[in-house]
Formats: structure tokens, C-alpha cells, sequence
């Protein structure tokens, strides 16, 4: 960041502060429309929703003309998910002013956002085009559309078009990686960022966003050519060295990844994620000690990284020091809530006797940390159907279906939790048990117990047992 951006950023703090005070003192005070969007832009920056939805509102009031306030409500209804009274907003818009390259901006954000994957967002684009021939913005959204076509050399020239005339697109390379592991094109995102180096030969992120690719591809010796090149145009890009460092993993040269992850680290000392992978290098190859300096080095940064936990946790087994690993865990979960992925991972590192008694303690301690318990026993649920460990869910389920933690109300859901996992487990007869109590205290919640599973929707027991009881 250099100078003037500080100033600047500077100075839209200090207005957007004034703002506020003003605000919530009632002291009036004009601000200018160049203002009112500087506070609007720094009020969305900071998801302050509260006084965001006090400066648009007051914007549109003091410029009823100007399509831009409203656009930025239409803005704020998406940060709010509030995505149909976003497309009410927006159809209002385009009927009441002049059309603008924003409004068909923004109904392309929005037809993305909402699914509404739809034929007329190109169209949407050129007419943008049309009013801004020379928009950035829109020619490096004409690439996302292309992309989604399998259009690729289209898209590749709407981006060049969109660095040549602003190279700090750059920086926004990178969603066309998500973009292609969304669309699962491996082949087609190797093809775009080829012509994205050929014509940018100088353009580190365009030869990040190949190395990604080429190892997303498992051609791990091309990435790591790939993120050179992409240090040699930005010797400071820590996440080139972070990655060259996992292709190198890939390739087993542990010496060459441990170096790379060192730069990365250097570079950036509150990465945790390379910390917990030098941890990584060191553990696979035995070298338990070491590793357990850097886990715990990643966990000073981020005490739930789970990677961390983990690590420690297989670390301090492998040394044969279980009793250490044990309290370990338990002071992991007394000093941090943490998630329902990690609670059963780390149950499956001890001795299976001593498993349920020490599951049911650590599953106690994120209860004890948890607003809504609620949330928890879904949680469990979900996870256990997903990962096919029914026997262990329904067994955590009853263990506590009678306990604190667990109320009138969740517990007719909980009787729904427990008939689905035995169902699914082909124990008819106990999950029918369930079912019928389940349906006794709350029959209407049936329909969320049938979206747990597809398979539950066909079941000719449970189809039975819910007409009975309706």
C-alpha cells in the first residue's frame, strides 16, 4: 500500500466516523453524494448493517435521482441474503431510471447468486458494454460467463481486455481458479491461464493461477516451474511458495517442501497453515518431536486449527504416549469450543474400550460451550449419516437424549434423529420404536426427519407409520 492509499483510507475513515457520530448523536450534518458513497462503500466493507442501512436509506432521500443508492440497497439486501426483495429492488430500478451499466452488473451478480443461471446474462454484459465499452469490471465478468460456456479463448480476451486497461485486475485472477473447480473444469483452466502467460509474460498471478491449475492437474513438476515464474515477477508472493511447497510434498522431496513452507512462514509469521504443514513434512517422516514443536507453534496462532489438533494428537501416539495425547484433547476442548468433524477424528486415535466413556466427555465439553444444543445433535446427525456411522450416532443420541442438555422440544427432534440412524442402519424395528414416539409428541416435524435422508423418503415402514399417525 503506498501513500496516497493510506491517505485515502485515512480520510474515508475519518468521515465515515463523523458519519457515525452524527448518527447516533442526532446531529444533523449534510454529506454530498460522493460522500454518502464513500461511507455507504466503508460501511459494507465493515458488514455494519445497522448504520449501512441508515446511510442508503438517507441517500435516496437526498438524491431520489441518482440510481446508485438504489443499487446499493439492492447491495445490501444480498449481504443480508435477503435475495428476493434484491430482485424486487432491481426490477424497480430498471423501470424507473435510465438504463446503466451498474443494473445489468448487478442482475448478472444476482442471477449467479440465486442459481438463476440464465441465457441473458451475456446479453446482460454487451448492453453494459454498450453504455461502458472500456468497464474492467465488465469485461472480467464477460470471462466468468464465457468460462461457464466452455468458451475459453472468449473469456481469455475479455480479461486481457480487462488487464490492459486496469493491470490491478490482476488480483482477482484468482477467482478463476474457483471458477473452474466449481465448473470441475481441470483441462479448460490449464488452457485459459497458458494464454493468460503467453500474452502476460511478466504477470505473477497469472503464473500462480497456472501452478495451481497444473497441480490441481497432478503435474506437480510443471506447477513448481509455473511458481517460479511466478516469484521471479513478485518475489513476494508468500502463496507461491506455500504451494510450490505442497507440490513438492506431492512429489515426497519432504527437504524441498520444508524450505518452501520456511519462505512462506518467513514471510507471513501469522500463517498457521504453514506452520501445521513444516508440522506435516516433519511427522511423515517420523520425525514426531519436531513436528510437535510446529503443531503447537499453529495452535498459539489459531488454538482450533484442526489440522493442529490432530497432528498432536498422532504425534503423541505414535511416541506411545496416549496419557499425554488424552489430556491433551481434553484441555483442547476445555479451552476451546470445537467442531463436531474433530470431536469424532480424535476419538478413533484411543484404545476402543476407553472410546465411548471419552467421547462422552469431550462431547459434554463443547455442549457446555455451545449456545444451542440444538445445533449440536443435528450436527452429529448430518455427520453421521454422511460418513455412514450410524451405530456411533445413534448410540452418542440416546446417551444423552435424557440428559440437561436436552429439553422437551429437542427431544421429540432427537426421537427423529434416532429413528433415522437406525433406519438407515436396517434396524426397522427399533428406528419404527422411535418413529412412533417421534410422531406421537410432534407429528408435523416428519417432513425435516424425511429430508435427512433420501433414503428415508421411499422407506415403506416409515410411509406406513406417518399415515397412521396423520
Amino acid at each position: 500500500m503506498n501513500k496516497l492509499e493510506d491517505f485515502e483510507n485515512y480520510e474515508n475513515s475519518e468521515l465515515l466516523d463523523e458519519f457515525i457520530n452524527c448518527v447516533d448523536n442526532g446531529v444533523p450534518r449534510f454529506f454530498d453524494s460522493m460522500e454518502m458513497e464513500m461511507i455507504i462503500e466503508e460501511l459494507m466493507q465493515t458488514f455494519d448493517i445497522h448504520h449501512l442501512n441508515i446511510a442508503i436509506e438517507q441517500a435516496i432521500k437526498q438524491f431520489p435521482h441518482e440510481s446508485q443508492f438504489r443499487i446499493y440497497r439492492v447491495k445490501k439486501y444480498v449481504l443480508e441474503f435477503q435475495l428476493e426483495n434484491a430482485e424486487k429492488e432491481l426490477e424497480e430500478i430498471e423501470h424507473t431510471f435510465p438504463p446503466s451499466a451498474d443494473i445489468y452488473i448487478e442482475k448478472v451478480f444476482l442471477s449467479n447468486m440465486t442459481n438463476k443461471k440464465t441465457e441473458h446474462t451475456i446479453k446482460w454484459l454487451n448492453k453494459a458494454l454498450v453504455l461502458e465499452p472500456n468497464d474492467p469490471d465488465i469485461h472480467f465478468l464477460m470471462g466468468h460467463e464465457y468460462v461457464r460456456k466452455n468458451d475459453i479463448l472468449t473469456a481469455v480476451k475479455h480479461v486481457s481486455l480487462a488487464l490492459q486497461t486496469d493491470p490491478v485486475f490482476a488480483d482477482n485472477l484468482f477467482t478463476y481458479t474457483y471458477l473452474f473447480e466449481e465448473l470441475n473444469k481441470p483441462k479448460e483452466a490449464i488452457e485459459f491461464f497458458s494464454i493468460i502467460t503467453e500474452e502476460f509474460p511478466l504477470l505473477g498471478a497469472g503464473w500462480f493461477g497456472l501452478g495451481f491449475t497444473l497441480s490441481w492437474n497432478n503435474k506437480f513438476e510443471e506447477a513448481i516451474d509455473a511458481y517460479n515464474f511466478a516469484l521471479t515477477c513478485e518475489d513476494d508472493l508468500a502463496a507461491a511458495h506455500f504451494n510450490m511447497a505442497n507440490a513438492y510434498f506431492e512429489l515426497k522431496n519432504y527437504d524441498k517442501a520444508l524450505q518452501h513452507y520456511f519462505e512462506a512462514y518467513n514471510m507471513d509469521n501469522e500463517d498457521f497453515y504453514a506452520l501445521t504443514s513444516i508440522a506435516d513434512c516433519y511427522a511423515v517422516q517420523n520425525w514426531f518431536e519436531e513436528s510437535l514443536e510446529y503443531y503447537h507453534k499453529a495452535l498459539e496462532l489459531n488454538p482450533i486449527h484442526n489440522e493442529a489438533v490432530l497432528g498432536i494428537v498422532n504425534a503423541l501416539s505414535e511416541l506411545g504416549r496416549i496419557g499425554e495425547a488424552r489430556a491433551f484433547v481434553l484441555h483442547a476442548f476445555e479451552k476451546n469450543q470445537q467442531n463436531i468433524e474433530l470431536l469424532f477424528t480424535v476419538s478413533t486415535f484411543f484404545e476402543a474400550e476407553e472410546d465411548a466413556k471419552f467421547f462422552h466427555k469431550l462431547a459434554e465439553l463443547t455442549l457446555n460451550q455451545l449456545e444451542s444444543c440444538d445445533h449440536f445433535f443435528f450436527f452429529v446427525t448430518q455427520f453421521c449419516i454422511y460418513n455412514k456411522l450410524y451405530d456411533v450416532g445413534y448410540y452418542v443420541l440416546e446417551d444423552f437424549l435424557y440428559s440437561k442438555y436436552v429439553d422437551n422440544e429437542l427431544r421429540s427432534k432427537m426421537f427423529y434423529y434416532i429413528a433415522a440412524l437406525y433406519f438407515l442402519n436396517e434396524n426397522v424395528v427399533q428406528g419404527c420404536t422411535y418413529l412412533h414416539d417421534a410422531l406421537l409428541v410432534d407429528y408435523d416435524w416428519h417432513k425435516y426427519f424425511m429430508e435427512l435422508s433420501p433414503l428415508l423418503e421411499t422407506h415403506p415402514e416409515i410411509l406406513k407409520l406417518i399415515e397412521i399417525y396423520g
